[in-house]
């Protein structure tokens, strides 16, 4: 069995577990760090023990797929508020310059969010972060001094703090170009810059048109990806490590959308078209992108963004209305592609961080939910289509060489309607209002016996409400909150004794 070594962003399971849901769907195997070795939310027990963890394991796998964040800081969060330098960063990449097997790796261009949580960031931010937010704006924009523009945006914002902000911006800039310089001298086999968070006017957007430059500079056009992402970029590499390893050809896959101008929308916390950061992933994951969808292996169908009366945010302040009509709209594509004997995907990034319940009551009960080849709503655009990517790929790389597990495949589907659509859309806002937290803030629960029971319970009846699904169950009592906040949760998944996936 091929086995990969995976180095996480961080220990999520979008991080940690995701990359090994999709693997399984090719009958391959992911190792990752321990447990001792992981860090959890801000904290970290030992700061290096992920870089000597991958240097021990890396010569005992076949390939690997590796966060440069991770393995410098330890985990996403680290790199964002860890005192290293560019040299000590560095340090931790020291077993990429001794040959092995193939490495596919990803570094993150870091965010500026418009918010004054602290909880993933400086402690700074929980009285600069909307400063620094415009801050950066009025940097992209062309005021090219820091002291000018925080005089001119963000006065209230202390010079050592605006100071401290943008040398860490410079510390992982200079970072994404040393990576980009590992794959120049082929010690990576593939790379991805992701761009985390981000809008059209900020520094993080100036940071990808500088490192897309120099993908063209140095002629790595067909290697390295720069797109927006970040936490998704673990499964989008372990898919193309599978493609590679499985010795499969490239999928050939299809855009679509129901909506005219619905791929060249930009969707929320992105920096370009929709239709740009669906290629991308796509081609990061190791696919070939064609214009046709009679000829591609799979259609990958996009329910777009929604235009102004239908935007919304499903963590923090969900849309007043649903566009039942572009959801009818896409879902009737779904259906005429299945129909006409292709295999299909769908990526909802109608609103961010959840899926839009319309398209699900237009999907329905019938089994077009078990037909699909990739299915995600979570997040960002950006998560969300590199999920998708990861899915599709990985399927049609394994129904090509025999390699296909139907049951890992359906597991994975069900994960992400479980979560994105249950969870994000559904169940979150529920236990929010309950526990009257602020939707606004990461909260702090504490989650009992009980709680946990009725939780789940509300979950299974989100899935058996999606036809083709109701052969996986939820492990009663493994639902749990990672991080101890209802962002996100964590669960196991099992089939039914009589399930029989096709």
């Amino acid at each position: 069995m091929t086995r990969i070594a995976l180095v996480p962003l961080d220990d999520r399971p979008v991080s940690r577990a995701l990359p090994g849901e999709i693997a399984a769907i090719a009958g391959i195997a992911v190792a990752v760090p321990p447990a001792d070795a992981t860090p959890s939310v801000r904290e970290i027990p030992d700061a290096t023990a992920v870089a000597r963890w991958y240097a021990d394991v890396r010569p005992r796998t076949d390939a690997s797929v590796l966060s440069l964040d991770a393995l410098s800081f330890g985990s996403l969060i680290r790199s964002r508020i860890g005192s290293q330098t560019v040299r000590e960063a560095l340090e931790a990449w020291v077993p990429l310059e001794r040959p092995g097997p193939p490495a596919y790796a990803a570094i993150v261009v870091p965010r500026t969010p418009d918010s004054d949580d602290a909880m993933e960031e400086p402690e700074y931010w929980s009285t600069a972060g909307p400063s620094l937010h415009r801050l950066s704006g009025a940097l992209a924009e062309g005021v090219d001094d820091l002291d000018g523009a925080r005089e001119r945006v963000a006065p209230q914002v202390p010079r050592g703090v605006a100071a401290d902000w943008a040398g860490r911006r410079l510390r992982q800039h200079a970072l994404a170009l040393a990576a980009l310089d590992l794959r120049r001298r082929d010690l990576l086999t593939g790379l991805v810059i992701g761009v985390d968070d981000a809008t059209g006017t900020s520094l993080s957007a100036r940071a990808q048109a500088d490192l897309d430059r120099w993908v063209d500079v140095v002629g790595l056009r067909d290697d390295v990806l720069v797109h927006p992402g970040a936490d998704e970029t673990g499964a989008v590499l372990v898919a193309r490590c599978a493609v590679d390893a499985l010795g499969a050809p490239a999928p050939r896959v299809a855009i679509d959308c129901a909506v005219p101008d619905g791929l060249e929308r930009t969707a929320a916390y992105e920096t370009g078209p929709v239709h740009l950061t669906a290629r991308r992933q796509l081609e990061a994951a190791g696919a070939r992108v064609v214009p046709d969808p009679a000829v591609a292996d799979v259609v990958v169908v996009v329910h777009p963004p929604g235009d102004t009366a239908f935007r919304g945010d499903w963590a923090v302040a969900p849309p007043a209305r649903l566009d039942h009509a572009a959801a009818s709209a896409t879902a009737g594509l779904v259906r005429r592609h299945l129909a006409d004997g292709r295999r299909v995907a769908l990526a909802d990034v109608a609103q961010p961080n959840g899926a839009d319940p319309a398209l699900a009551a237009a999907i329905g009960t019938a089994d077009d939910w078990a037909r699909l080849d990739g299915y995600a709503a979570w997040n960002t655009a950006g998560n969300t289509l590199g999920t998708v990517a990861a899915q599709v790929v990985v399927t049609a790389a394994a129904r090509s060489v025999g390699a296909f597990d139907a049951r890992a495949h359906r597991r994975a589907i069900t994960r992400r309607v479980v979560e994105d659509l249950g969870w994000m859309s559904v169940v979150r806002a529920q236990v929010r209002a309950e526990l009257g937290s602020d939707p606004t803030r990461h909260d702090a629960v504490d989650l009992d016996d009980a709680t946990r029971a009725r939780w789940e319970g509300r979950l299974t009846a989100a899935v058996q409400a999606c036809g083709g699904l109701d052969d996986v169950e939820i492990v009663p009592g493994s639902l749990h909150l990672p991080w101890g906040r209802t962002f996100e949760i964590d669960l196991t998944t099992r089939d039914r004794p009589d399930g029989d996936p096709a």
